[in-house]
């Protein structure tokens, strides 16, 4: 099994279990699970949340930065051993080594974990910005609803026909817009090879994310430290649907995740079964 593990989730006892029970249980890291651990104060949070990962070092990949993995090729066969940072996940048993040399006091690598800190907080922030206009997109997508569609998002009510090819429409144009603005893409993916892409995958749980937003009310008296929080979650969902699910204690990305995992296998025929070679 490889599974993505939510930043918090690191530090949970149930962590430890899942890799206990067997050797060829994965922890899958992503970019934001580090950024997150490694933001506020670096000295502290990095030793707890690397501390279970450090005692299974060598079930536990790292993936490659999402900018990274955002040009990534959706063709069907070998989709994990893509993502994965081969280089990072080999090293991940030195770069352990050095953190309990800084635990330790070394000077050296207090300053190099501090400067990573330091630039993990940086991106954090940046994305609050990216937050804002999230929250007008979401005003955005309720005013494309009928006020029955509406009602559907927010009774729990399974979607209708005629809501899913909405829901399809809009996620691909979601897509499109991230395609042409990102700086990593350098063609257009063949329609085959589109829900394979992560972009196309952060686009779908972005998505499911505003109807969550949606079937509260949306999100006008929200800070936006939450709504990028959420953002965030929504990297763990869409990286997850590559793998065997999810290792989260957030019920709100878990459900994303299950729906992003449903809507990619029963309306674009992508199976996990089929990523691995």
């Amino acid at each position: 099994m490889r599974k993505v593990v939510d930043s918090n989730y690191l530090q949970c006892p149930e962590l430890r279990q899942y890799l206990e029970r067997s050797s060829e249980n994965i922890a899958v890291l992503t970019d934001y699970a580090s950024m997150e651990a490694y933001k506020g104060d670096t000295l502290t949070s990095i030793y707890r949340s690397m501390a279970i990962l450090s005692e299974f070092q060598h079930q536990t990949e790292i993936l490659k930065n999402t900018s990274v993995a955002c040009g990534l090729s959706g063709r069907r066969t070998g989709l994990q051993r893509r993502l994965v940072d081969h280089p990072q996940t080999k090293g991940f048993g030195q770069y352990c080594q050095q953190l309990a040399e800084a635990k330790a006091g070394n000077p050296h690598y207090e300053r190099q974990l501090l400067e990573m800190g330091r630039d993990a907080t940086k991106q954090l922030d940046r994305m609050l910005s990216d937050a804002q206009a999230f929250s007008g997109a979401i005003d955005d997508i309720a005013k494309t609803y009928t006020a029955e569609e509406l009602r559907i998002v927010r009774s729990g009510i399974p979607y209708s026909r005629s809501f899913g090819q909405k829901l399809t429409t809009h996620v691909l144009h979601l897509a499109a817009t991230l395609f042409v603005r990102h700086p990593m893409v350098q063609r257009w993916p063949v329609a085959r090879e589109l829900p394979n892409t992560l972009i196309f995958r952060i686009s779908l749980c972005a998505y499911l994310l505003a109807i969550e937003w949606i079937s509260v009310g949306g999100v006008a008296a929200t800070k936006p430290t939450r709504i990028r929080n959420d953002m965030v979650d929504v990297n763990f969902a869409a990286y997850a649907t590559y793998f065997d699910g999810l290792l989260s204690k957030d019920q709100k990305v878990q459900r994303i995740h299950h729906d992003a995992r449903f809507i990619l296998e029963n309306v674009f025929d992508c199976s996990i079964s089929t990523v691995r070679k």
